[in-house]
C-alpha cells in the first residue's frame, strides 16, 4: 500500500528545524558539563532524554497508522520547545557574557522618543495588573489550543494546515535563539528597577505570587530572551493562522489575548518596545518559510 502523502518522509520539515537546533544546544552544553565550566549534569539529562524520546516516536509513529501518535509526534514539539529553550539559557550568557538592555533602550528613545514602560506606569492599577498578567500568561496555552483546534479541524487539510503553524512557530522560536545569543539582554524590569516607582500588583494573591516568582526566577536564572520578543512573536502566528483556519477562534480569542498580551510585554516590564517590533519579520518570515517548505512536502 503506498503511504499517504503527510507519512512518506521520516522528519518533517519542523522536526528538522528541531533536531538541528536541540543537537547544537546539547552539543555545547556537553562541552560545558564535560569541561567543569558547568557542574550540574542535571542539566544536560532531561534535554538528552527528551529528544531521544521525540526521536523514537517520530521512528514508531512512521510505521504506525494512529491517530494518535500522530498528533503526539507533532505535538510534542511544543514541550520539547521548553526543555530546549531552558537547557540553551544554561549557557548562552556563558559564550556572550554581555547584556545589551542599554542598547534595546537607546532603541527606544531614538525610535520612538520615550520609555513605554516607564510611561506606563501612569495607569497602573491592580485590576489591569491582574487582567494584563492572564493575557501574558496565555502565551503558554494558545500554541498548544491552537495546534489541538487545527489538527482536529473538519477542514480537509487540518493536518497540514495544523503542521503549518506548528512549523512557523517552530522556526520562530528557535530562530530567535540566534538573537537571544547576539543580543542577550534581562529586560526592563531586571536591569532598570531603578526606573521604577509604581509596584505591580494584581487583585489575586495568586497572580501576585506568579509575579514574584516570575521576577525571583528572572534574575536569578540568567535567561536573556528579551529581543526580539517572541511572547508577542508567536501570538503573531497564532492569530495569522487562526484568522485563515478558525475565525471565530481568531475573532473572540487570539484576537482580543493577543492585543492584550502585545501591552503586557511593556506593561509588566518584560520587554521594551523594540523588543515587539523586532517579533514583527520574525514571525513574518517563519509563516513565509513554513508555507513554502509544507507545500513543497505537500507536493
Amino acid at each position: 500500500m503506498e503511504k499517504s502523502p503527510d507519512r512518506k518522509n521520516k522528519f518533517y520539515p519542523e522536526d528538522i528545524t528541531a533536531l538541528l537546533f536541540s543537537g547544537i544546544t546539547l552539543f555545547i552544553l556537553a562541552y560545558y558539563v564535560t569541561t567543569g565550566i558547568i557542574n550540574d549534569i542535571s542539566v544536560l539529562i532531561t534535554p538528552a532524554v527528551s529528544l531521544l524520546l521525540f526521536i523514537i516516536i517520530v521512528f514508531y509513529q512512521n510505521r504506525s497508522p494512529l491517530k494518535f501518535l500522530k498528533f503526539l509526534r507533532s505535538y510534542l514539539h511544543i514541550p520539547l520547545y521548553g526543555i530546549i529553550f531552558s537547557a540553551f539559557q544554561v549557557f548562552v550568557h556563558k559564550l556572550n557574557p554581555n547584556d545589551y538592555d542599554y542598547l534595546l533602550l537607546k532603541w527606544d528613545y531614538m525610535f520612538f522618543g520615550f520609555d513605554i514602560t516607564v510611561w506606563l506606569e501612569k495607569f497602573i492599577s491592580k485590576g489591569l495588573t491582574e487582567v494584563l498578567t492572564l493575557s501574558y500568561f496565555s502565551y503558554y496555552v494558545l500554541p498548544t489550543l491552537t495546534f489541538v483546534l487545527l489538527f482536529f479541524s473538519k477542514k480537509q487539510e487540518a493536518f497540514l494546515n495544523a503542521r503549518n503553524y506548528l512549523l512557523a512557530i517552530v522556526l520562530g522560536w528557535y530562530g530567535a535563539f540566534i538573537f537571544y545569543l547576539a543580543l542577550p539582554a534581562a529586560g526592563p524590569d531586571i536591569a532598570y528597577p531603578e526606573h521604577y516607582t509604581v509596584p505591580l500588583q494584581g487583585l489575586t494573591p495568586l497572580t501576585n505570587t506568579y509575579l514574584e516568582n516570575l521576577g525571583k526566577y528572572l534574575r536569578e536564572s540568567f535567561v536573556r530572551n528579551t529581543f526580539p520578543s517572541m511572547h508577542f512573536g508567536i501570538i503573531l502566528i497564532t492569530n495569522y493562522f487562526a484568522y485563515l483556519y478558525r475565525r471565530k477562534y481568531f475573532w473572540f480569542c487570539t484576537l482580543p489575548l493577543g492585543t492584550l498580551l502585545a501591552i503586557a510585554t511593556v506593561y509588566l516590564r518584560q520587554h521594551y518596545l523594540i523588543d515587539l517590533v523586532g517579533s514583527l519579520p520574525v514571525a513574518a518570515i517563519s509563516i513565509y518559510i513554513a508555507s513554502k517548505l509544507i507545500s513543497r512536502n505537500k507536493a
